[in-house]
């Protein structure tokens, strides 16, 4: 009996509620050559620590919510900033509106993220 009590706990603990994200983002795009072209900066951090996460591989891709797996705007891996922790790429909109830009985490650590662009001519 107390081995199926040891399990039942085993199994409580692998299906409660997902870790909060280990990593905390702050990120801003503005318009480069064109509105539609929207330059991205990262800067990534690890939650727990504070310290800026460093050798992490970024991509980003964007979507909009309204128009769901519509347009084909193609994943960009964003390039190490000047500053630890910062990571730079450059998204092709394809109109104007409301978007989703995601961000995935690969290196240190994993994870992905989501960031609301409103562009607007």
């Amino acid at each position: 009996m107390r081995g199926a009590w040891l399990a039942l706990l085993a199994l409580g603990g692998a299906c409660g509620a997902p870790s909060p994200a280990s990593v905390a983002a702050e990120v801003s795009c503005v318009p480069e050559a064109s509105v539609l072209r929207q330059r991205c900066t990262v800067r990534l951090s690890d939650r727990r620590t504070g310290r800026a996460l460093e050798g992490a591989t970024v991509t980003l891709t964007a979507d909009m919510p309204s128009m769901p797996l519509a347009h084909s705007v193609p994943p960009v891996t964003a390039t190490p900033g000047d500053r630890p922790g910062t990571y730079q790429g450059a998204l092709e909109l394809e109109m104007t509106g409301r978007w989703v830009v995601a961000i995935r985490v690969k290196g240190p650590v994993n994870d992905q993220l989501t960031h609301t662009l409103d562009v607007s001519p």
